[in-house]
């Protein structure tokens, strides 16, 4: 006799500008009922996301976020150092967490993979007090991420767009490293603490990291000219951003950046005002997910 688990689904119903209606039929579809006992909710805001989550954390076995990286993010950081299991079913803007564990942004594969239980136990992180998995960082990113969140769309289309258009005035700012025993101040465009390898959509930003390391890939970005741009977008989705002369990276298990001021840093793809300095930590082997 197989002993059932309970599965609580965590439905976004913004995230991406997809429409998520139909997600519950699809879970009734898909899922294995011999395997699980199913519950589903849908959020209503970020404060709802929060709530929803920790009460899964503490009742259900697995917990599956259905939206976004932000989601998965707002799930995920109350089942780290548990028993408990992450699942996802990426409906968000870039799903960058998704596309590095193998996870299908087809709804019914991903509950198709649920079905399978194929567990892998990866790091966490935290930027002070907030939590990330993904990818954090400081300069252009954050001022996107930033932009984003107030936009009256959401996708990638919108991303892309904000993207552009803010590429050529965006300015350099001075940022304070210490990290691995050593302390320098860089001019950068922006700063990426990655855990995994790509922002979305494959782009790749830090394609050699790994999400089981203990490491975090720091990816700096100094000045470069305008008509450098493409060859940026071509590196970041077909090759490796690393070849360029301006982009600096290394390996450290912490770092801290300090700024001038406090202002906005990106985390897993939101934007969120943090302290003028920003200690990362690494959390090893601290979140048990569902995996491709």
């Amino acid at each position: 006799m197989i002993l059932k688990q309970k599965i609580h689904f965590i439905i976004n119903p913004i995230s991406g500008g997809i429409n998520k209606n139909n997600v519950p039929s699809l879970i009734e579809k898909h899922m294995d009922k011999n395997l699980f006992d199913v519950k589903i909710f849908f959020t209503q805001g970020q404060e709802s996301n929060h709530h929803l989550a920790a009460a899964s954390a503490v009742e259900a076995d697995v917990v599956v976020a259905v939206g976004g990286d932000g989601t998965i993010n707002n799930v995920a950081q109350y089942l780290v150092n548990t028993n408990k299991i992450l699942g996802i079913i990426p409906m968000g803007s870039g799903n960058g967490l998704a596309h590095e564990l193998n996870i299908s942004t087809n709804p019914e594969k991903a509950l198709q993979l649920i079905n399978s239980r194929k567990i892998k136990t990866i790091d966490t992180c935290k930027a002070n007090n907030q939590f990330f998995i993904n990818i954090a960082g400081v300069g252009f990113d954050a001022h996107i991420a930033n932009l984003f969140s107030k936009a009256s769309s959401r996708g990638f289309k919108t991303y892309a767009k904000i993207t552009l258009q803010e590429f050529a005035t965006y300015k350099n700012k001075s940022y304070h490293l210490h990290y691995n025993g050593e302390q320098t101040t860089v001019n950068a465009f922006m700063i990426c603490v990655c855990n995994g390898t790509q922002f979305g959509n494959n782009a790749f930003v830090s394609p050699n990291a790994i999400y089981n390391d203990g490491l975090f890939d720091v990816v700096v970005f100094s000045s470069f000219k305008i008509w450098q741009v493409p060859q940026i977008a071509y590196k970041l989705f077909k090759g490796d951003v690393s070849d360029l002369p301006f982009v600096q990276t290394f390996k450290t298990d912490q770092i801290s950046i300090a700024r001038n001021e406090k202002e906005v840093a990106n985390i897993d793809g939101e934007a969120m005002v943090l302290d003028s300095q920003i200690n990362f930590k690494m959390f090893k082997q601290s979140l048990k997910v569902i995996v491709g």
